[in-house]
């Protein structure tokens, strides 16, 4: 039996009794689809005080990526069953508004994309107005080249390219977008039925659940939508790392008034389902 096995059949028979595990005060199983570990949060949270904070938080895995990228490297090699690597674009937050224009940045991460030790490539900051920009076009490419999913923070023009590029890429796009509506997010899945797109909720959650009670517009989306949205925190700041328990707590408070199919999907299933191919041919 695989590592990919066990770590699954686990997981189901966590689910399995997650309702009586929750009435004991036991978190129900999550997966965060989306956090970070930059050079200021390493200087202050060690791999082990990461972990320990998924423990706290009943979180079975973490997709990190990293700022520079070696710190994601370096977290999936100190626990490779709990954290998922992406391949960061970012030396400091300081290159978020900069990247774009990098004509070198393309050539140095198909080297490290090579390595075969990544599930995507990601989070890239970037917007409408740069869309048709040529280095984002190429680290599409790449992404395609070596199967990886590409997390994209922008809005749904910048989208639109990726698939225009790569029409069977696999793609995050985080924060429910820059313009969070149903309205907009709806748009966007039915232009790209079909595609491998998947939606994370991160940093919205006051937006579409005020005190906690998901409003019903989003509810009725994640219903038509049920395999296309997963949760994250997106621990961007040492701050946030500080609050995970607590942002972890209010996802599992508006994802609990769902239905309990739902619920899984949202919490576990559907990242599960974005990261398969990595998840069973990890290194």
């Amino acid at each position: 039996m695989t590592r990919w096995t066990c770590w699954t059949l686990t997981t189901l028979l966590w689910c399995l009794l997650s309702g009586s595990a929750l009435a004991d005060g036991r978190p129900a199983p999550l997966i965060d689809a989306h956090s970070h570990y930059t050079a200021s949060h390493a200087r202050e949270m060690t791999a082990s005080d990461l972990i320990a904070r998924l423990d706290a938080a009943g979180v079975s895995r973490v997709v990190i990526t990293g700022a520079p990228w070696q710190l994601a490297r370096d977290l999936h090699a100190h626990a490779p069953d709990r954290v998922i690597p992406l391949l960061g674009a970012y030396a400091s937050d300081a290159d978020k508004a900069t990247w774009m224009h990098d004509r070198e940045l393309p050539a140095r991460l198909a080297t490290l994309a090579a390595e075969g030790r990544w599930a995507g490539i990601g989070e890239l900051h970037l917007f409408a107005r740069d869309a048709g920009n040529e280095v984002y076009a190429e680290l599409v490419r790449l992404a395609h080249r070596h199967h990886l999913m590409l997390l994209i923070h922008g809005d749904e023009a910048v989208v639109d390219r990726a698939f225009e590029i790569a029409p069977d890429l696999r793609v995050l796009w985080a924060h429910l977008g820059t313009e969070p509506k149903p309205e907009i997010v709806a748009r966007v899945l039915l232009r790209h039925a079909g595609r491998a797109l998947w939606i994370d909720t991160s940093v919205r959650d006051d937006r579409i659940a005020p005190r906690g009670q998901l409003l019903p517009e989003w509810r009725q989306l994640f219903e038509a939508h049920p395999d296309r949205f997963v949760v994250a925190v997106d621990a961007f700041s040492t701050r946030r790392w500080q609050r995970y328990g607590e942002v972890t707590r209010q996802i599992r408070q508006w994802v609990g008034g769902l239905p309990p199919e739902l619920q899984e999907r949202l919490l576990w299933r559907n990242a599960e389902d974005l990261f398969e191919p990595w998840l069973k041919g990890r290194p």
